[in-house]
């Protein structure tokens, strides 16, 4: 990459701007040397005028002149004072605008790139200052006033009548010194023109490389971020890919997981149901059961008191008493065993159906951590869950054993 080129640093804001029209174009320096610079350009031009004086005519020219000198005071004053009192500066920077305004446009003194002001300057080389100066005198044309003329003498009528013929292009008038002046005035602004020209191109040049650089820097930066953001874009896709992936497994395995849970939702609420409603007959059956084993002793306790009560001393006491207290104690015990059997069935039944909720939520549970991926855990925790359940009644105990029977258990035992 070829090394950039600073173009020339722009131009400040100018500090005043006074637009003069075809006397002297658009005045707009943009610092104060720039404009003491051109006053002190005008003021060489026409110090002639102040050397000496050839009559009234050239009150007008005295006057410019002197404004001309009153404007290059103002703006050195402006100059000195610019750091230590800002706004002195800028009024004295104004009044400097003021009497330029006065001289060029007012009194109408030409300015020195205008073609009267060559002709009135190869006139003076020629003719000398005294015709010189009736010559300008005639061709200014103040707009508050007229000139005076007393021409006493013939250089003095010479610059009159050649003035004269000068403003208002008599036939006769010297177009050699027109000519002359308007080649003088040309030449000094194609200089001006050439000058800019050149000054406009080297900075057209330095901004043209700049700009190949930048366009060369952006071209470059623009394929560095196109490659990084075809790479961050294959990272991003990738990583979109994996959470996707992951994503699509997690709903996966929470619409399996739902499922199943739906599924098994009915059997839990079931085994739920079935564990409250044994623990209530198991509460209801162990009082019935206890409360059957008082009944049964104070009953056979009474029955035994009222038998020896009426017994006969020393006499065997009567044999159909003795058989009914058996049968009742009999029946009683039967009776007594057959609840508690019932509350031991629904107090078994109870924590069995406690057993398979515990299971079925456990079971859910790992089901949704995704901690049963193997069929083979879940078919074992299945059957566990749905084996089939006892009513918890022991088959042998229904009724009492007959004699037969108890003989029979007697011998073998």
């Amino acid at each position: 990459m070829s090394e950039i080129v600073t173009p020339p640093p722009a131009k400040a804001a100018p500090l005043l701007t006074l637009d003069l029209g075809d006397n002297g174009g658009r005045l707009a320096p943009t610092e104060h040397a720039e404009l003491i610079r051109w006053i002190q350009s005008e003021q060489n031009f026409w110090i002639w005028i102040q050397q000496r004086s050839y009559g009234n005519h050239d009150n007008f020219q005295r006057e410019a002149l002197s404004q001309i000198n009153e404007a290059l005071n103002s703006a050195q004053q402006s100059q000195q004072h610019i750091q230590s009192n800002p706004q002195h500066s800028q009024q004295q920077l104004d009044v400097s605008r003021d009497r330029v305004q006065q001289a060029f446009q007012q009194r109408k003194l030409p300015h020195s790139s205008t073609p009267l002001a060559k002709r009135v300057e190869a006139y003076r080389k020629e003719a000398g200052d005294q015709s010189a100066s009736y010559f300008l005198a005639v061709s200014m044309n103040p707009a508050n006033g007229q000139p005076q003329f007393q021409a006493t003498d013939f250089a003095a009528w010479r610059g009159l009548f050649e003035g004269l013929l000068e403003r208002f292009q008599m036939p006769v008038a010297s177009a050699k010194g027109k000519k002359a002046a308007a080649e003088q005035s040309f030449d000094q602004l194609r200089t001006k023109a050439e000058q800019l020209l050149g000054d406009k191109t080297e900075a057209y040049d330095a901004l043209h490389r700049q700009y190949q650089s930048l366009a060369e820097s952006i071209r470059a930066a623009a394929d560095t971020q196109a490659a990084g953001f075809e790479s961050a874009q294959g990272e991003r896709q990738t990583a979109f890919d994996q959470l996707k992936t992951a994503h699509e497994t997690a709903m996966e395995t929470l619409r399996k997981t739902f499922r199943e849970e739906l599924a098994l939702r009915a059997p839990a609420e079931y085994w739920e149901e079935k564990r409250k409603e044994h623990e209530r007959m198991s509460k209801v059956t162990g009082a019935v059961s206890f409360g059957g084993i008082a009944a049964a002793a104070g009953a056979l306790g009474w029955l035994i008191h009222d038998l020896l009560r009426t017994a006969t001393p020393n006499a065997a006491p009567e044999a159909w008493r003795v058989a009914m207290i058996v049968l009742i104690g009999l029946f009683a015990v039967w009776g007594v065993r057959l609840v508690v059997r019932m509350f031991l069935s629904h107090l078994h039944l109870a924590t069995d159906a406690a057993e398979r909720v515990v299971m079925t939520r456990t079971y859910l549970s790992l089901l949704e951590g995704d901690r049963l991926s193997s069929k083979d855990d879940r078919q074992l925790i299945l059957q566990a869950l749905f084996r089939p359940s006892s009513d918890g009644l022991v088959k042998d105990e229904g009724i009492p054993p007959s004699m037969l029977e108890f003989l029979t258990r007697q011998g073998k035992g």
